[in-house]
Order: C-alpha cells, then structure tokens, then sequence
C-alpha cells in the first residue's frame, strides 16, 4: 500500500492518494509506523508523503505529524514543525519545550517551535520563550527567533524583557528588541525606545524611531520632537526621513524648526518633508528660504512646498 501511495504522490495525484489513505486506514497508520521506527529508510519517502498532509483528515495528519516532529532527520522534523504551524495543533506543545531545552536540537526546530508556541499559547509558555530570548549561553541567532517570537505575546512582561533586551552587548539582540516593540507598538515601551535613540548602532536607532513614530502616543511624538532638536545635523536628517509620513503637529512644528538649521542637509530635507506633507504655519519660513537660500534643492523643496499649500487652499476654498 505505501508503494502504491509513493507512486501516486511522485505523479501529483495528490487527491488519489489521500483518497488511497482514507480507504486503508489501518494499513496505513500501521506502516506509517513501521517506516518512522525503521533507521534505515530513506527520508525521501517520509518527506514525500509529508507532501500531501496538508490535504489530509485531521486524525491522519495528527498522526503523521506527531512521527514527523520526533525523527531523527533533521529536514524531515522541519517538515513536521511547519506542517504543525500551519495546522495550529496544540496538543504537541508540550513536546515542544523539549526541543527549545535540547543544546543539540538545529536551529530550524527551535525556530519554528518557538513560534508555534507563541501563536498558540503564549499565556501559558511567554516565560519559556522569554527565559530563552535571555540566555545568552545559546546563540545570538536562537535568541533573536524569541524575541520576535514575543511580539505574539505582548503582555507586560514581554515588553520588559524586550526593553531589557535594548540593552544588551549583542547589536543584533537590541536590533531584534526595536524591531520587535516597534511592531507590538505599545505606550508601555516609550521611556526605554527614547533611550534607544542614543544606540551607537543605526539600525537599532532606526527602528526605534519606527516604534515611536507609529504609537498613538503624544509623549512618544514629542520625544522625537525634542530629539530632532537636539541631535547632531546628521541624525536630524535620518530623524526627519523617518518621521516625514507622521501627520502630527508635534512632529510638523519640530520640521519647520529645522527649516532655519545652519546645516544645509537639514534644511533641505526639511523643505523637502514639508513639500511632501504641507504645513500651514511653515510659510513664511518656507517663503523666506525660497527667496533667500543658497542651496537651489533647499529653494525648489521649499518651491514646492508653497505650492503645494496654494492648492490646499484653493481646494479648500472651491469646496466650501
């Protein structure tokens, strides 16, 4: 019966051979068995009926998955581990921990089964997951797969073991942390993605940035506003690039204050912010760069951005 199901599968009569499982259900679970406690058979064979689970009754694929995710092959648990993500099963979980406290379980197998775990029972495993993304006797790797894992959590504990994680020695586990508390997005993390803004590496700065200009938070906002303020020009310039989108006072009035900076960069990637999203109140200093700045991109954003208010104006007027 498995040769036949084998043949039927390398065809892509994948409907036939489902159909061939559900007729000969005893036949097939038992040599389902026999070819997973069997050490010499080719893993080809496990991995071309995994072909097919996604396709199959819940009971059978349980069944295989559960023989998959223990194998000794390592591509054929990979197999199992992602037809168990899809499927969100959760009566493997428990085997699952096994893996994440195995030092010589591959990493694929701990990746995956972290965020299975996550997705579908993070009250009951976020202190596993976290107790992971702490440890840094495992690796840098496996670690930043827990802490993206915790964006499924999301509780108060995660977000403090995420902004822990900001100030970490490995760049990429502070990288992996602002990244992470920029997509959960919570008013929570405010206070420690400010203090990220000072990370000597740009990308952990960068998606701090991320995280606070995507809050619904006006302390958040005018933290980036004072930063604006009060960084060095070459930081104002990835400041203003990061934040242009945000349509906030907040962040409009810190812009139109940097419009006068004594650094040209800065002044034109204001001009060029405020072009993209007009400010009212910014037109005289607009109107003062375009007739009297020496950079011709800092007097065509500024151009632009004059226009671009005459429109509104005249829009907002003809629809009155």
């Amino acid at each position: 019966m498995l040769d036949d199901l084998v043949d039927a599968i390398k065809r892509g009569e994948h409907v036939d051979a489902v159909k061939l499982i559900v007729d000969h259900e005893r036949e097939f679970l038992e040599q389902l068995q026999e070819l997973f406690d069997s050490d010499g058979e080719d893993s080809t064979i496990k991995c071309l009926i995994l072909d097919i689970v996604d396709r199959l009754p819940d009971k059978f694929a349980a069944e295989l998955i559960e023989l998959a995710i223990h194998d000794a092959d390592s591509k054929v648990r990979r197999r199992g581990i992602q037809a168990l993500y899809r499927s969100g099963m959760a009566h493997l979980n428990s085997d699952l921990t096994t893996f994440l406290d195995d030092k010589n379980m591959d990493f694929d197998t701990i990746k995956w089964s972290l965020h299975i775990l996550a997705s579908t029972d993070p009250k009951r495993y976020g202190r596993h997951i976290r107790a992971v993304a702490r440890n840094q006797n495992i690796s840098v790797a496996i670690r930043r797969e827990a802490i993206f894992a915790l964006t499924n959590v999301a509780d108060d504990e995660s977000i403090g073991a995420l902004c822990a994680s900001l100030g970490d020695k490995e760049e990429k586990i502070r990288q992996a942390a602002a990244w992470s508390l920029a997509k959960i997005s919570s008013p929570m993390s405010t206070c420690c993605l400010l203090a990220a803004l000072e990370d000597e590496a740009e990308q952990v700065r960068d998606w701090a940035i991320r995280g606070l200009r995507d809050m619904d938070d006006t302390r958040a906002l005018e933290g980036l506003a004072n930063a604006m303020r009060n960084s060095p020009p070459e930081e104002q310039v990835r400041l203003i690039r990061l934040v242009a989108e945000k349509r906030s006072e907040i962040i409009f009035r810190a812009i139109t204050e940097l419009l006068e900076s004594q650094t040209c960069e800065v002044r034109r990637e204001a001009a060029w912010a405020l072009s993209v999203s007009p400010y009212p109140p910014a037109a005289p200093v607009l109107q003062a760069l375009l007739e009297g700045d020496e950079d011709s991109q800092v007097r065509g954003y500024a151009r632009r951005a004059i226009d671009r208010l005459t429109q509104r104006d005249l829009w907002e007027g003809l629809s009155r």
